[in-house]
């Protein structure tokens, strides 16, 4: 697999899935949800193009699939020519303007479990420090996302992706980026997941930043510049000399 280069001055364009397939279930799906086995495993150097588990309400309860991060709008030819356009992230304040986000904004919304996500600060033109960032208080954050269904027109091929949405960056982000996922509390899942949902101001108010005292952020190795990297060590604080 290719991966695209990385770019630490966009957000947000790594992350990390350290939960099992079971607490994925138990945080999520209730008693008559459809629990298909995913295969999944820990991934500790989440990067674009790759699969991740994300939440989706297709026909009136949760369900957990995999899909690929990076949209593949439903206008594309084909997903090279989509790819690209780098659609892993959708800004809130525009994401009714663009014709890639506009529908799945409205009837196609999801939510992205991680256990967190990387952000690097920018000391310099040559130096980058990347950070991990977690809530405080749970061990899941749901980060809003949108997903779309795509049909080859040649082939029928079906291809299902996702993009996560953005926000300007609350007081603790800014000590390390200007932006940030919106990252959505429990009580409002459900209502961002319902499919009748598509009210558009109703739906803006969730593109907010969550509170700063949900976060916190420690300083990790160079070593998650490179998604060729994934074992759990590269999560471990950076211990200076």
């Amino acid at each position: 697999m290719s991966y695209p280069k990385l770019d630490t001055n966009p957000m947000c364009g790594r992350a990390y899935e350290t939960y099992t397939e079971d607490e994925l279930y138990l945080r999520y799906l209730n008693e008559g949800a459809k629990r298909a086995p995913l295969g999944f495993k820990p991934n500790y150097n989440l990067a674009p193009t790759q699969l991740s588990p994300v939440v989706v309400n297709r026909s009136g309860l949760p369900e957990i699939a995999l899909l690929r991060w990076g949209l593949v709008p439903a206008w594309a030819k084909d997903i090279q020519s989509a790819s690209k356009y780098s659609l892993i992230n959708a800004r809130g304040e525009e994401i009714l303007e663009k014709r890639s986000y506009q529908q799945a904004f409205l009837k196609r919304r999801c939510i992205l479990p991680l256990s967190g996500f990387i952000e690097w600060k920018r000391e310099s033109e040559k130096v980058k420090r990347p950070f991990a960032i977690h809530l405080k208080g749970d061990p899941i954050m749901s980060v809003a996302g949108v997903w779309e269904h795509w049909v080859s027109p040649a082939t029928g091929e079906i291809f299902e992706s996702f993009s996560i949405i953005t926000t300007a960056a609350n007081s603790m982000m800014q000590k390390i980026h200007d932006r940030m996922p919106v990252i959505l509390s429990r009580e409002s899942e459900a209502e961002w997941l319902d499919p009748k949902n598509q009210d558009p101001a109703r739906l803006k108010q969730f593109l907010k930043p969550c509170p700063p005292e949900w976060l916190a952020a420690y300083e990790i190795s160079t070593a998650i510049n490179s998604p060729r990297n994934n074992q759990p060590e590269l999560l471990n604080p950076l211990q200076y000399p």
